[in-house]
């Protein structure tokens, strides 16, 4: 399971503080979606944000922390949806066709926060003033990871998919559907349920058993 300060506890109402600081990191993360993270400086946020750099800094800590809190942005409803999807114990089939419209529509609704981690998962993964908030992202992504894993598993031992190799099935499935992030909104007509449809069908067909 992923570590529970990537969650926000199911019932808790969202304070003030909460709401803001949502709104300063999806600031931020267009911000560096199209400048990059090290070419952002903390005046570029001051000046989108509308606060003063003491005001900034008690909504989001540090410039590096931002990377953490893009990243819990997408990765925690993505997690709490996907764990929803496996508990109802649906046909694996039925199960990664709706892990797949998950993920796309999380790329969909968090396309910046997607392409700035896509784009500086170095920078996270080599922080080293918190190395241990940078091994809960890789957690928390291995953790999605784990749930398509299991869901082609179950289609294996159940007769429904046939699959040489697991590991590289699940990658492939994730890449596929990750790299949607450089086009999703580039002019393109496809709406996001139509492109999860289509990517999950070709996937099933070549992993369906026959």
């Amino acid at each position: 399971m992923p570590d529970t300060n990537l969650r926000r506890p199911r019932g808790r109402p969202r304070d003030k503080h909460d709401g803001r600081r949502d709104e300063i990191v999806d600031i931020a993360a267009k911000l560096f979606a199209a400048r990059g993270y090290h070419a952002t400086s903390i005046s570029d946020l001051t000046e989108a944000t509308g606060l003063h750099r003491g005001g900034l800094y008690h909504y989001i800590e540090s410039k590096e922390n931002l990377l953490f809190l893009i990243h819990e942005r997408f990765i925690t409803p993505l997690l709490e949806e996907a764990h929803a999807i496996e508990a109802r114990g649906e046909p694996p089939d039925v199960r990664l066709r709706a892990l797949g419209h998950a993920l796309m529509r999380d790329i969909a609704t968090y396309h910046d926060q997607v392409t700035v981690f896509l784009h500086e998962w170095r920078s996270v993964a080599t922080a080293t003033k918190d190395a241990e908030r940078a091994q809960r992202v890789r957690e928390a992504r291995r953790d999605f990871e784990a749930v398509i894993g299991r869901t082609l598993r179950a289609g294996v031992e159940q007769g429904h998919f046939k699959i040489s190799e697991p590991q590289l099935a699940v990658l492939g499935f994730l890449g596929m559907i990750n790299y949607s992030y450089q086009w999703l909104k580039a002019g393109h007509d496809f709406d996001v349920d139509t492109v999860a449809d289509a990517f999950c069908g070709f996937f099933l067909d070549g992993i369906r058993a026959r």
